[in-house]
């Protein structure tokens, strides 16, 4: 089923973990065959990349990004001054709803948490969903959110923000939860979290950002020793031990710096650290690395680059303070490469301690996280072991999988929004685009369901079948009554049947006949015992209940015609189903009627209130 996905995120950038799973979720829905596009406003990476200028009136301006390589739409933003590093929308609801009338969506998918994007697109939905129940006529939303949930630690933030993020989450995210079809979470322990805060649990769905595979797949044949060699002027002797983040304090990417001044008497050992690195905090990390030996600082690195420094590593390895899953180490993973970790978050949960890679004992382990390195440098059969096992773990989390999972789970929640739900799961499955269930009836085996487009009528109940007819196939309505002819012919010719059958007793064996006989005598005994002769009426009692049952049967009703259509039959009692087709058929008459010479329409004035 064809979707209209808007993906909604602050901004775009290159690197960071989050905006890069919303950029990969409009294109790899694209690949699916949707019409996907990234919601965002016009900043990346924290640099503004348009102007609200371009916008005019709509207050939005789509471009297809040639560097993220999708269509990207650009709505007006404001600078917040609390909570900091957020941005925010500015009237998005005002916005949102013109882009979903323009590009008609029926799938938004919001991302993190602490901003105003998320709220607006509650307030929407149930504005929307208010609409249709006060008799609006909308098309269904199907909502998703996606938090990439941490917990307000008190070792990243200070009281004052802490308590902020803490009332946010118990009254904006909570309300969101409510409102969300899908709330995808990346790991158990959110989901866990999520439920304590009112999340039901069937509408959760594990999503762990996933990995970029058609990434890797376009970069399959790079030569990771060329990087190796040509970038960072290393022997093919040498193990690289690799950082892939944002240089920031919660990443605690100085820890790695230490950790190398413990082993610069390694020399077969050196570490790598690469990502987007634009802050005092980075210009310090980066100063400091130049006087070791054995680090090489690159900064941020196109997709190329980063496969090449991937498939050149032998160790990948994250202290983080604060880590919601690591998508970096996943991609790691992917490519064979076992993970040491300060197992904070879903770190412990992606990578299992001596399978995947190792645990320490928090981000402040130097000692535990030497002894891992050297370790797996020493020991080949047991990174071997490790690395088959985090190539193996990471395969089903690849996005072209968990894609396909997203994309059936929301084609479910569309089909109940709009109420396809009630159609067979065989009829369903050929609906291209999603369809909206106007009215259902139901009267014995029958039910008939209207959408926007066609009627269904299903008949049966074991063994049911389902005919669908276009309002526009529907070229005349045809009141009949309708007799079950074969009933009496049936009944006609068993009590013919009965009548020959002793003519032709010696064909048909005695044993038949008699038992016959009993049959009809068994079934009117009193009379039998009284008047024997009157058993030979009962050869006449097939023809009496078929007659019964033809007059009973007769039924008036409506027979649907169409050029191309096998005449469609129902009972006197859809008569409703009748008079909505004839609506349906009136109202697009109306539309396509030519206006007359010279008439003029005067459109109502808008109200303000």
């Amino acid at each position: 089923m064809k979707k209209r996905i808007g993906v909604i995120m602050y901004q775009t950038s290159k690197s960071k973990g989050q905006e890069l799973v919303a950029q990969r979720m409009v294109r790899y829905f694209t690949r699916l065959g949707h019409d996907a596009y990234l919601i965002t406003s016009i900043y990346h990476d924290g640099r503004e990349v348009a102007t609200e200028e371009t916008m005019g009136g709509k207050g939005y301006t789509l471009i297809h990004d040639s560097e993220l390589g999708i269509p990207v739409v650009r709505v007006a933003r404001l600078l917040s001054k609390w909570p900091p590093r957020r941005i925010a929308f500015k009237d998005f609801v005002h916005s949102l709803e013109r882009i979903v009338n323009d590009f008609r969506l029926n799938v938004l998918i919001t991302h993190s948490t602490l901003w105003n994007g998320p709220e607006e697109v509650a307030k929407f939905i149930e504005w929307r969903r208010n609409i249709k129940a006060l008799g609006g006529y909308q098309d269904p939303i199907v909502f998703c959110h996606m938090s990439h949930f941490q917990e307000p630690s008190p070792s990243r933030y200070s009281l004052v923000e802490r308590s902020f993020r803490m009332a946010w989450n118990r009254l904006s995210l909570r309300t969101i939860l409510r409102f969300a079809n899908l709330i995808l979470v990346v790991s158990p322990f959110e989901q866990e979290q999520k439920m304590k805060m009112g999340a039901p649990r069937e509408r959760c769905l594990l999503f762990p950002g996933g990995v970029d595979d058609e990434s890797f797949l376009n970069f399959g044949t790079v030569d990771p020793e060329e990087f190796k060699r040509q970038r960072l002027k290393l022997g093919s002797e040498v193990k690289i031990v690799s950082y892939l983040g944002t240089f920031e304090r919660r990443k605690n990417a100085e820890a790695l710096l230490d950790l190398a001044e413990n082993l610069k008497d390694k020399t077969n050992i050196h570490f790598v650290l690469a990502g987007r690195a634009d802050s005092e905090y980075a210009d310090e990390l980066k100063r400091k690395s130049e006087g070791l030996p054995n680090v090489t600082c690159v900064g941020e690195i196109g997709e190329r680059e980063k496969v090449q420094l991937i498939k050149s590593s032998y160790l990948n390895i994250l202290l983080s303070r604060m880590e919601a899953l690591g998508l970096a180490q996943l991609e790691f993973m992917f490519q064979g490469v076992p993970v040491i970790t300060s197992a904070v978050g879903g770190q412990s949960w992606i990578i299992r301690d001596d399978r995947e890679g190792k645990h320490v004992k928090g981000p402040k382990d130097l000692e535990g996280a030497r002894k891992a390195i050297v370790e797996l440098v020493e020991d080949p059969s047991k990174w071997k072991k490790l690395s088959a096992n985090a190539a193996e773990r990471a395969a089903p989390f690849a996005l072209s999988n968990l894609i396909v999972d997203l994309d059936s789970a929301i084609t479910k929640e569309l089909e109940t929004e709009s109420g396809l739900s009630s159609l067979p799961p065989e009829v369903r499955s050929t609906l291209t685009e999603p369809e909206v269930v106007v009215k259902a009836w139901s009267h014995g085996t029958q039910k008939v369901v209207a959408t926007d487009r066609r009627i269904f009528v299903q008949q049966g109940r074991l063994s049911r079948s389902t005919i669908e007819a276009p309002f526009s196939s529907i070229h005349s309505i045809e009141h009949i009554r309708r007799y079950h002819w074969r009933t009496l012919a049936i009944g006609a010719f068993l009590s013919a049947a009965l009548f020959v059958q002793r003519f032709l007793f010696p064909i048909i064996s005695r044993t038949v006949t008699d038992a016959l006989d009993n049959l009809i005598i068994s079934l009117i005994p009193p009379i039998s015992k009284v008047f024997p002769q009157i058993v030979l009426l009962g050869i006449m009692l097939p023809s009496l209940v078929g007659f019964i049952k033809f007059g009973l049967g007769a039924r008036k009703g409506f027979a649907l015609h169409g050029a191309t259509l096998k005449p469609i039959f129902l009972p006197q009692s859809f008569g409703e189903v009748i008079r909505h087709v004839r609506d349906i058929q009136d109202h697009v008459q109306q539309i396509t009627l030519p206006k007359r010479v010279g008439e003029e329409f005067e459109a109502e004035p808008n109200e303000v209130e």
